[in-house]
């Protein structure tokens, strides 16, 4: 079975029914959509002009025939001693030169940063009990606005993903993670971006030091030279995400994935899908081309630095595999417990980077044992009609098909449970929660879990 399509797909896929949503393509057709679109003279917005309030001074952002003629390469190494070239959000080298490391990217992409959170307890934190279940189920991919303060959202699996994941990586080498020449900038940005965000949310456990050139991480009690690590090595030996990266080519105009690190992937891998633009990535989808590529190619030429968004999906699974090969297929058991079932959620962002114009997926894994669901009012029903009445098309690959009878069973239990306990009304009309993607008093439950306030 494979998760969903695969997680980057489903985040591209997401994007065009952002445009739905709030109205960008009404009055499309699908012959409009398969026209050949020519984005080597389009931008996506600048932030250019916050340079006066961190530098002092203010330059004219630069125009499109100059971002044309002078723009810096992505798909070989570039010559950072020239100072004449620029990015697609408009930002020059001599400009990037300037800021230093580490400038201030809450100002820069207009994302605030995290509130820190000092009590932050890597052993008793967990994930958020994220929850996208809705009713009615149709194919959307319930987008929403990002908090920063959960951007990157560590919990007490941090030492084991990290483990697992270096594994994969001895095991798969440039499968698991990979850095196309032309991606320096963006890569460093990322670093940066990921850093800056870590050391302000948990300030007791990260630090910079030594002009920012120094990482320390004392839940691993070490420390990284940031001048001479690479900064993907940084990202993957101290964060347990994935990063996924996306660079305007500047001959095309289109997005190519040039680099990033991502372990859990289920059927797939990064390293097929590297240097690919969307289009290819999509070869697979059905009707991609016909009814999808067009808004998928705008959007990616059109998002702003300061609108990140974040979505989840979801799969039934008796298994905690984060990773499973392109081709390979995990073996059915049998006589499976309720109790050896998890949901699995992958808890999915996008953002750009505002100076190197990189378009970022992040991808986060979480298991929860299912037996938790009995207690969170109303999910059982929600997930029970979802799994019960859907489109067999869209639940399809959302349970391992010998889960199906046990798994509902245990709802239809469940459900009755949460009635006689009063957890939920009696004659409840089955529909997506106020609180989604969470539930009735998760915020308390969740806290006194996790042991802090924020």
């Amino acid at each position: 079975m494979a998760l969903g399509i695969v997680v980057l797909l489903c985040l591209l896929v997401l994007m065009l029914v952002h445009f739905r949503v709030h109205g960008r393509d009404s009055g499309e057709s699908s012959s409009r959509n398969a026209v050949k679109v020519d984005y080597s003279c389009q931008f996506p917005p600048s932030r250019h002009d916050t340079l006066a309030s961190l530098q002092g001074s203010k330059s004219p952002i630069p125009s499109s025939s100059t971002l044309q003629r002078h723009a810096l390469p992505t798909t070989r190494t570039p010559d950072f001693s020239n100072n004449n070239q620029y990015t697609p959000t408009g930002f020059s080298i001599h400009e990037i030169k300037t800021l230093g490391p580490f400038p201030d990217y809450a100002v820069l992409s207009g994302v605030p940063h995290p509130r820190p959170c000092p009590q932050f307890n890597i052993q008793t934190a967990c994930f958020r009990p994220f929850r996208p279940f809705r009713w009615t189920y149709h194919q959307t991919m319930s987008l929403m606005k990002l908090d920063p303060d959960y951007w990157v959202e560590l919990d007490s699996t941090y030492y084991t993903r990290l483990d697992q994941r270096r594994k994969l990586r001895r095991q798969h080498g440039r499968d698991i993670m990979d850095l196309n020449p032309g991606a320096e900038l963006a890569a460093r940005e990322l670093m940066e971006v990921v850093l800056q965000n870590v050391t302000i949310r948990y300030p007791h456990l990260f630090c910079l030091e030594e002009g920012n050139t120094v990482f320390v991480n004392r839940l691993l009690d070490t420390k990284v030279d940031l001048t001479t690590t690479p900064p993907l090595d940084v990202l993957f030996d101290n964060i347990p995400e994935d990063y996924a990266i996306m660079l305007r080519n500047e001959n095309d105009g289109l997005y190519y994935l040039r680099g990033g690190m991502i372990c859990s992937s289920i059927g797939w891998n990064f390293g097929e899908k590297f240097n690919k633009p969307l289009a290819a990535i999509h070869e697979p989808v059905v009707d991609y081309k016909a009814k999808m590529a067009f808004s998928m190619d705008r959007f990616f030429a059109k998002m702003p630095t300061d609108a990140p968004i974040q979505r989840g999906s979801w799969n039934i699974v008796d298994d905690n595999l984060i990773y499973l090969a392109p081709g390979a297929t995990p073996s059915p058991r049998t006589n499976v417990s309720i109790e050896e079932c998890n949901l699995r959620v992958d808890f999915q962002t996008l953002r750009r980077l505002p100076l190197s114009g990189a378009i970022v997926f992040d991808f986060k894994v979480a298991f929860t044992p299912l037996t938790e669901l009995k207690e969170e009012p109303y999910i059982p029903s929600l997930l029970r009609k979802q799994l019960d009445e859907a489109k067999p098309a869209l639940t399809a690959g959302k349970i391992y098909p010998h889960l199906r009878e046990t798994v509902i069973d245990a709802l239809c239990e469940w459900e009755g449970y949460q009635i006689g306990k009063g957890m939920m009304s009696q004659g409840w009309e089955v529909g997506t929660l106020a609180e989604s993607p969470f539930y009735p008093g998760w915020e308390g439950r969740w806290r006194g879990r996790v042991g802090f306030e924020i």
